[in-house]
């Protein structure tokens, strides 16, 4: 049956299901009786069988009608949700902002950044996701995000990342430690250390692999963690030494490790990525502003501790 249903035919047929006459529906509907038998009789002619039949001055609805009927309250129950929608598109509320972020900000700066935001943007809700540097390549594929913070480099169009001012690696120590009497920790001393290190797919892990073995020197690993912030917390339980970027030493430094300068330096790089899509939304330009804010504030205060 070459033919598609028209949206008036199945409107005329449930006010008709509904009322139980031509004059009703007609009246429910806002269009004449004649509108409605004539709407009823197109139906029928494309089915090619009769909906109604015609008893006593009422039309009685055929087993067929009754099947019809329900089987279209759900598609026409979302016709009417559309129809609300679009009366209210004025008043649409807003798809809260997707922010991406590595573990590292997302445990150190986006804190103070969104408090930043809220100031000014008190009704626009933030969506916030962990991901992980091992799912880099699905999540930037998917371009699901409106912004994300997290660690450079990655492969993605260079002029949709803003980049942010590099920041050092520290060493931190449990309270005790036999090196915590020292001003800054030289990789050497912490050769064959114990050391709470992130799991192999981080690029911090990555880095400090790569400055040991630069300098020839063993990277003994007592325990490996998912995120920064566990990181931090398992080294201030005693667990062995670590190395960490400087955000989230900073916010976690009431836990009450021992920080230490590290040399030579390990360089952490973080950027703000957008999608690669038109953007319509100017409050996300202030949402970077505000993470682009947060961050140098914690740049000064780790540097002046």
């Amino acid at each position: 049956m070459a033919w598609r249903f028209k949206l008036r035919h199945m409107e005329a047929f449930r006010a008709l299901m509904l009322t139980g006459s031509t004059i009703e529906a007609g009246r429910t509907l806002n269009i004449s009786q004649p509108a409605v038998s004539r709407t009823l009789a197109e139906l029928e002619g494309q089915l090619g069988t009769a909906l109604f039949l015609r008893l006593g001055g009422r039309l009685v609805p055929t087993p067929r009608a009754e099947w019809l009927f329900e089987e279209s309250q759900e598609t026409l129950a979302r016709v009417d949700h559309l129809d609300a929608v679009l009366r209210d598109i004025d008043r649409m509320p807003q798809r809260p902002i997707r922010l991406f972020a590595n573990s590292a900000m997302a445990h150190s700066i986006l804190p103070d950044a969104l408090l930043l935001f809220q100031q000014s943007h008190p009704q626009i809700t933030v969506s916030t996701d962990v991901v992980a540097r091992r799912d880099n390549r699905r999540w930037l594929n998917d371009q699901e995000f409106d912004l994300a913070v997290t660690m450079l480099p990655v492969e993605y169009p260079a002029d949709l990342i803003t980049n942010l001012p590099v920041g050092e690696g520290v060493c931190i120590l449990p309270p005790g430690h036999h090196l915590s009497e020292k001003q800054v920790i030289d990789l050497a001393m912490l050769d064959d250390e114990p050391l709470v290190v992130l799991q192999t797919h981080n690029l911090t892990r990555y880095k400090v692999e790569q400055a040991f073995e630069s300098a020839g020197l063993r990277c003994r690993i007592a325990v490996e963690t998912a995120t920064a912030a566990s990181l931090v917390m398992f080294v201030t339980a005693g667990l062995g030494g670590g190395i960490i970027d400087p955000f989230t030493a900073l916010k976690l430094k009431s836990l009450g490790y021992i920080r230490k300068e590290l040399r030579p330096r390990i360089e952490f790089s973080f950027g703000i990525l957008k999608p690669m899509r038109v953007q319509a939304r100017p409050e996300l330009a202030d949402l970077s502003i505000c993470i682009e804010s947060a961050y140098l504030t914690a740049m000064t205060d780790a540097q002046n501790l």
